[in-house]
């Protein structure tokens, strides 16, 4: 089996993006044998209410029964809102979302505020994984319109420290963040979390080929059963992402596995 942990459909407003609906990203998913993807709107970032953006999500799914069977819902929740405890529930009871995404940079809050805190804990008792997107683009490429900021693992682990318990999913994952700016308690504190990787970005520097250093450098430091793979579509183009799980030589054929699907079904319980 294999399962993207991070695709999205809707829109970017700055930039016009290809592939951004369900029926492309099934399409492509037929041609490249991925089984499952998790799945949010984009469109939930930038809305005033992002509860829309889910109710959109739902409604897409549930065009065509195939949707269904091969998409992972994830709701995306402003805790700013002050309806944010409302539209989780209704996410998770109604809409049958199976986790989260948050975007502490767009919707501007810090992830150790109380309201970030309450809404994680609220996420981990719905048994629904938090994702968490360090960056959207990257900010060498951004428009003049959008934020100039992205997380560090100081900042996720700061929010782990506080909610240890639930469950994490780190999107857009960069190995020169860990290298250059991540204190030891940070790589501690994530080293006994229940957290995934992605393996969007991980090629790294210094890099002995295409991939090679940056993915042992995650798998020696935090151990394969935290990396997953996922493709950031319609972000980045549907190659890359396969190319760099499958370049990386030092994999044995339990851990491509493991980085395949195996984790993240682990996490999903599917």
């Amino acid at each position: 089996m294999l399962i993207d942990i991070h695709s999205y459909i809707g829109n970017w407003p700055y930039r016009d993006l290809k592939g951004n609906t369900l029926h492309e990203m099934l399409r492509r998913m037929n041609r490249f044998g991925v089984d499952k993807a998790i799945v949010s709107n984009l469109n939930g970032i930038f809305y005033v209410d992002s509860e829309i953006a889910n109710e959109e999500l739902f409604d897409t799914i549930n065009e065509e029964a195939e949707f269904k069977d091969r998409f992972i819902p994830y709701a995306v929740i402003n805790p700013i809102l002050p309806w944010w405890k409302g539209s989780l529930k209704t996410c998770s009871e109604e809409l049958g979302m199976k986790g989260i995404r948050i975007y502490p940079i767009y919707h501007e809050y810090n992830l150790t505020d109380n309201v970030c805190l309450e809404m994680v804990r609220m996420a981990r008792d719905l048994d629904m994984p938090v994702g968490i997107s360090m960056r959207m683009v990257d900010l060498r490429e951004r428009s003049w319109l959008d934020v100039n900021k992205e997380l560090t693992y100081n900042d996720i682990a700061s929010l782990v420290e506080k909610v240890p318990d639930a469950k994490y999913m780190v999107l857009d994952a960069r190995l020169t963040d860990f290298q250059e700016r991540t204190t030891k308690r940070s790589i501690d504190i994530l080293k006994n979390a229940d957290i995934l990787f992605d393996t969007v970005r991980c090629a790294g520097v210094p890099c002995k080929g295409p991939n090679g250093e940056s993915m042992s450098y995650l798998i020696e430091n935090f151990g394969r059963d935290k990396m997953a793979f996922g493709t950031e579509t319609p972000f980045v183009d549907y190659c890359s992402p396969f190319i760099r799980v499958a370049a990386y030589e030092e994999a044995d054929e339990k851990t491509r596995q493991m980085i395949w699907s195996e984790n993240a079904r682990r996490m999903l319980g599917i």
